[in-house]
């Protein structure tokens, strides 16, 4: 039985935050200790590596949007819309949430 006075809204998508409360001191003790920790490890990525993983990011790109080109030219379209042909690269899950460093 329904609730009088209650309305059932169906939110769909992102949904509130559960709390907007910032980190307690034990919070960002535990985190500070954590990544001291994981950088003693050697579980960060170096700069040099970052600046690679860049490149070869920027290299895809490349190669994808020229491919794109090549079969947009090939399939018989004008070379307004060969010009026009264009791809993106999107990056996800733990590259795109920063956290692959950790994997």
């Amino acid at each position: 039985m329904a609730n009088p006075g209650v309305t059932n809204v169906q939110q769909l998508g992102i949904t509130e935050p559960i709390s907007l409360a910032g980190p307690s001191e034990i919070d960002v003790t535990k985190t500070q200790e954590l990544e001291k920790f994981l950088l003693g490890v050697g579980l960060y990525e170096c700069p040099a590596e970052a600046v690679s993983r860049e490149e070869v990011l920027g290299r895809l790109d490349q190669i994808v949007k020229t491919w794109v080109k090549k079969v947009t030219r090939n399939r018989g379209y004008n070379d307004q819309l060969v010009q026009e042909a264009n791809a993106k690269i999107y990056t996800f899950g733990s590259y795109r949430l920063g956290v692959w460093e950790f994997l």
